[in-house]
């Protein structure tokens, strides 16, 4: 196990072998968590929530209705849409029961 020594500002370098094992980069933020009597980093990755909500809202402006569900209300679609959901959930509990 690979030592590291805790610098003046209380910084430390990662092993180059622990950082190639999981791809870690320079800028990369990692989550720090106390565990037992020691610490625990972990890689982070960071969301921009309104780049993430507009590559939805692009995705989903181009998404065409099936030719089945030309001509049905959005109610319609979704009375039936939730009935599938709930018959593959009463199908897979009772495989797993």
């Amino acid at each position: 196990m690979p030592f590291v020594t805790v610098k003046p500002k209380f910084q430390v370098t990662i092993p180059a072998g622990l950082r190639k094992d999981i791809d870690l980069r320079e800028g990369d933020l990692m989550e720090a968590t106390l565990v037992g009597d020691g610490i625990l980093l972990r890689p982070k990755e960071v969301v921009d929530r309104k780049a993430a909500a507009d590559r939805i809202a692009a995705a989903l402006a181009a998404v065409q209705p099936s030719s089945g569900d030309r001509g049905r209300t959005e109610d319609e679609i979704m009375e039936d849409t939730v009935a599938e959901i709930a018959a593959s959930r009463r199908e897979r509990r009772a495989r797993a029961g």
